[in-house]
């Protein structure tokens, strides 16, 4: 299942950056194309959607707010990570994704006592607990990379058609989708461009409920 293949991802990267961290593997300088792969490949097996998350742009009166993807940001902080493991000790690295297993392992019960298997109709009231089970964990989750631990997302409503998050939403569903094999239990995607946000968010947490019941 997807959340295995994550884990185990984590758990492979993490002891590389704990080995190079204790000086025990040589410092290995990635170069972009590697680097981009592996952030990628985590990003996209990561089991939360893209976020509408605040930002900060500029700096005294040319300061102001806008609206960012929590993809993005998570993207940057796994980057860093691959790009300074001796930033960290291996005591931390390996707690760090400790709890970060356990931080995703919590998001998967929870939505599943939420809304079960996901096979039946998910309603808007459904849908705005989940996401707010969503933006709690990406929350948590983000503050085991270097960053501002503030993070703060916007309401499931504001996200329109042409929004980042929209557009990443859809094509992490649809490539998540594609790891399924036909005679697995997830449902055929049916979501697209034209779908609203909120109903990208209903496929996602119909997908994560499927996978959760099904491993």
């Amino acid at each position: 299942m997807p959340l295995n293949i994550y884990m185990q991802a984590q758990r492979f990267f993490s002891m590389q950056l704990a080995l190079c961290a204790q000086s025990l593997l040589p410092f290995y300088t990635m170069d972009r194309r590697e680097l981009d792969a592996i952030v990628s490949f985590l990003v996209l097996n990561h089991v939360i959607p893209s976020l509408p998350v605040v930002c900060g742009r500029g700096e005294g009166s040319g300061y102001a707010e806008a609206v960012a993807s929590s993809h993005d940001l998570l993207a940057e902080g796994i980057r860093f990570q691959l790009l300074h493991p001796r930033n960290f000790t291996a005591a931390a690295l390996e707690a760090s994704r400790d709890a970060k297993q356990e931080v995703l392992l919590a998001l998967h019960a929870a939505i599943a006592a939420e809304v079960g298997q996901g096979a039946g109709a998910i309603t808007d009231t459904q849908v705005d607990a989940c996401y707010a089970l969503f933006c709690a964990t990406a929350r948590e989750y983000q503050g085991h990379y270097a960053g501002s631990p503030d993070l703060r997302v916007c309401g499931i409503d504001s996200v329109c058609r042409s929004d980042l998050a929209h557009t990443q939403t859809l094509a992490h569903l649809r490539a998540r989708d594609s790891m399924f094999e036909p005679g697995e239990e997830a449902e055929p995607l049916a979501v697209g461009a034209l779908s609203s946000y909120r109903e990208l968010i209903r496929a996602a947490v119909r997908q994560l409920a499927t996978v959760s019941a099904a491993a």
